[in-house]
């Protein structure tokens, strides 16, 4: 499908905002995306 290309711009910035990171890279024909976010404690 044909979209607008802002889901990856505004996923980068929910998971910047949560002290995370977003990273990508190709693998073979397609791209592997990967979320890396803090484990929260509330104790």
């Amino acid at each position: 499908g044909v979209g607008t290309g802002l889901g990856l711009s505004v996923s980068y910035g929910i998971v910047d905002q949560m002290g995370g990171q977003l990273s990508v890279s190709n693998v073979g024909e397609g791209a592997r995306f990967r979320i890396e976010l803090p484990i929260f404690n509330e104790g």
